[in-house]
């Protein structure tokens, strides 16, 4: 049972917990984990990044240049096998020296006749294996020269090149032929900054990034466990962020639920597209965390957001460096150009305007590293300005955001606060003096919202909604009374405060009808809290003075649970109140709005909002100054 208290006290935080394992969860399926080399380099080009030393032991491959130079060396020094013949007898047989000793013959056979001297470069061996030496030998050519024969005569050589054996004994060589040049062992210098890289340093580049991608397919523990711990890192970061700073937004399952998709997704995107050779992680469009997170919270919040966004995926990606600079330079920069955009020919420039930031941000790059424009380089910048172009559908995309989550984002907001919108329209021409009032109510809000923080168009759109309610019976609110008399007159103390009371839920009705949201439906709910409807409970009280039905003079509420609403409630009030007073000078205002706020405080309807004592003092002296000046309040001067 104590178990059970105890999830139920902490709520939130066990369904954030939950969306949080599934958030990484899925992260981690999507990380590549094979060995990632992060460095962007070519021949020629000054070292920019820190000292790199081989990690572990990497074989020096050759190149495949080398491997062709070395197979034409074996081919053209290939070892040379021959066959050996005793020719004596035939040479005797053919007379072909008629006029010298016949000892001559056994001098060629001993020192032997070969058809032609082969080059000093290749090794000679009898088909035995037996090395052969022909310095001394003959050629046909060099015993006629030297003998003065005839051209027909036909000298049988004693050597013969044994094509078989040589061209089995080549191939030998060649499929025993090393592919590597060396070792590069651990720990040794393989580029320091600031030097440039040579041929040699780019060969062992290449040999390391080689060793790099053939671990694609090992099976790393330690970095999957690391992967693990990381992740649930930046999981705890957020929500420390959200607890301090954004509590409402864990409080809220359909904003948690939209704001942990938003970034999940994000990250399990660029994961997957740099997992692939023909993907690339440039093209997906990060850019759209900042601008939805912004629609549907705050500026804040966003650059926040996307910055755990580009750690999260930092240590998983190639060239990081690289990447999480252009993509955080082009966050801020739609960040800043995207606020506020309603229309689409500002979203067109806006767009225009982030991809050339991109561009000049990828041309500085180029630049520093002395990048070769070619296809491959020029990849990342065409990715980054095809993937910004999605800006252009961030409105229909905000649309599915808010069907999908139920959440409400300012465009949405927006629109609603449009006193051309339907709903308001008719407020405007069946209940005008409530309409006037809710303008004030809006306006009042704002400006103490502005004062103290909070979302001002939230604030704003739930004003001019609150009571929405009293298009229905408008003739009974004071308002919209044209004439001295008042319905309310032929009714009882209890009936009209049943009216009054029932304007909340014919608001909350009335909206429903009209699909507005219910963030703005929150703001008609809690306008009154649980407070009283006071002059027909003090009329009521008066003439029943030991009557036990007060309660039934009471709105059904909830209180105000936010500082938006709060702000809401304190604004009509005080509007409402001032209104009525018949001489309004400086000191009625003033001592009208103390007595509605300290009543407020007092019977504890703010007591469920997030708003301090220092808030509200800020928000009375805003209401005083601004009331002020509605009502064109001057100091009275003087007499001369």
């Amino acid at each position: 049972m104590k178990a059970l208290n105890w999830i139920q006290s902490r709520q939130k935080w066990v369904y954030f917990t939950l969306v949080a394992l599934v958030g990484a969860l899925a992260i981690y399926l999507s990380i590549p984990f094979s060995a990632q080399f992060q460095y962007d380099y070519r021949l020629g080009q000054v070292w920019l990044e820190d000292d790199l030393y081989a990690p572990t032991d990497v074989v020096l491959p050759k190149s495949v240049d080398d491997l062709e130079t070395d197979r034409s060396l074996l081919i053209e020094n290939k070892d040379l096998l021959y066959d050996y013949h005793f020719r004596k007898e035939v040479w005797e047989e053919q007379s072909i020296l008629d006029t010298l000793s016949i000892d001559q013959y056994k001098i060629w056979q001993e020192s032997g006749v070969i058809e032609s001297l082969p080059s000093a470069n290749h090794r000679l061996f009898l088909y035995d294996g037996t090395l052969l030496d022909f310095t001394s030998s003959f050629t046909p050519n060099s015993i006629q020269a030297k003998h003065g024969l005839e051209e027909g005569v036909v000298i049988l050589p004693t050597y013969t090149l044994n094509t078989a054996l040589t061209d089995s004994a080549l191939q030998f060589k060649l499929q025993a032929l090393t592919l590597n040049k060396g070792i590069l062992t651990s720990g040794t210098p393989v580029v320091l900054r600031g030097a440039t890289i040579t041929t040699e340093k780019f060969e062992m580049l290449k040999a390391l990034e080689r060793s790099f991608d053939a671990s694609a397919n090992e099976l790393n523990w330690s970095a999957r466990v690391g992967a693990v711990l990381y992740i649930l890192l930046m999981f705890f970061a957020l929500a420390v962020y959200l607890h301090v700073h954004y509590p409402h937004l864990i409080a809220h399952s359909s904003s948690l639920n939209l704001y942990l998709f938003t970034i999940v997704t994000a990250v399990v995107a660029t994961l997957w597209f740099s997992a692939f050779e023909v993907l690339n992680p440039y093209a997906v469009p990060l850019l759209l965390v900042p601008v939805i997170i912004r629609s549907f919270f705050n500026d804040r919040l966003a650059l926040f957001s996307y910055f755990v966004l580009l750690l999260m995926v930092a240590p998983f990606l190639s060239g990081a460096v690289h990447f999480m600079t252009v993509q955080f330079a082009a966050g801020l920069a739609t960040l800043f150009n995207i606020r506020g955009i309603y229309k689409r020919s500002q979203l067109v420039q806006s767009t225009l305007r982030i991809m050339a930031v991109l561009f000049l941000v990828h041309l500085s790059i180029h630049l520093i590293r002395e990048t070769e424009w070619n296809a491959t380089n020029l990849l990342p910048l065409i990715s980054s300005l095809i993937g910004t172009l999605v800006l252009l559908f961030i409105f229909p995309l905000i649309y599915f955001f808010e069907r999908t989550f139920g959440v409400v984002s300012d465009l949405t907001l927006l629109e609603l606060s449009d006193t051309n919108n339907p709903l308001l329209k008719r407020l405007s021409k069946e209940a005008p003096g409530t309409f006037q009032h809710t303008m004030q109510v809006a306006n009042l809000a704002e400006h103490a919202t502005e004062l103290v923080g909070g979302n001002t168009l939230l604030v704003r759109t739930g004003a001019l909604y609150h009571d929405i309610g009293k298009i229905l019976n408008p003739q009974y609110f004071t308002e919209n009374q044209s004439s001295i008399s008042s319905p309310h007159d032929e009714l009882s103390h209890l009936e009209s405060a049943e009216i009054i009371i029932s304007h909340v839920d014919d608001g909350i009705e009335l909206a429903k009808k009209y699909k507005i949201p219910d963030i703005v439906i929150d703001f008609i709910r809690t306008h009154h809290g649980t407070s009283r409807v006071e002059y027909f409970y003090r009329k009521y009280k008066t003439d029943h003075p030991d009557a036990d039905q007060f309660n039934q003079f009471q709105y059904p509420g909830p209180k105000p649970f936010s500082k938006e609403t709060a702000i809401v409630m304190m604004s009509d009030a005080v509007e409402a109140s001032t209104r009525s007073i018949p001489e309004k000078s400086q000191q009625s205002l003033s001592d009208m709005i103390d007595q509605v706020i300290d009543h407020q405080l007092s019977s504890g309807q703010l007591d469920n909002a997030d708003i301090t004592l220092k808030e509200i003092h800020q928000i009375r002296e805003a209401f005083k100054k601004f009331m002020r000046g509605v009502y064109h309040v001057r100091i009275s001067y003087p007499e001369a």
